[in-house]
């Protein structure tokens, strides 16, 4: 056991809140009716439009399936730190495998990696 048992209790707590916050967020964005996989079929009312509100309409709809991409992702990375606090590897870095300090814990909940490995994960994508 890395963390004590009553931090694993405080941030499942929290993880538990924000998956709800999440998966709300997510319902709101798709039943909001502006998604970009139905662009193609409602095309033919766009003939009426000005091109710069058929412009818009297609930036409104990017912009959601990105940040609807952007809370799955926090979706899933808070349903993979409860996995963890289940079977016990709850505040473990999954890279390196040394223990997560508490205060990234408690500042980041579904915090997967330390610091050091995440800012090289990050240094390497910006590279791509």
């Amino acid at each position: 056991m890395v963390v004590s048992q009553d931090i694993r209790d405080e941030m499942k707590q929290s993880l538990l809140v924000e998956r709800q916050r999440l998966e709300r967020e997510i319902a709101n964005i798709v039943s909001g009716g502006v998604r970009g996989d139905t662009f193609l079929a409602d095309e033919s009312d766009a003939i009426d439009q000005h091109p710069a509100d058929a412009a818009s309409e297609l930036f409104e709809r990017e912009k959601n399936m990105t940040v609807q991409a952007t809370l799955e992702q926090s979706l899933q990375d808070v349903n993979s730190a409860l996995h963890k606090i289940e079977d016990g590897t709850y505040g473990v870095c999954e890279s390196c495998g040394k223990p997560i300090p508490e205060k990234r814990l408690r500042a980041m909940p579904e915090a997967l990696h330390c610091i050091e490995c995440r800012s090289r994960m990050d240094r390497e994508n910006a590279r791509r």
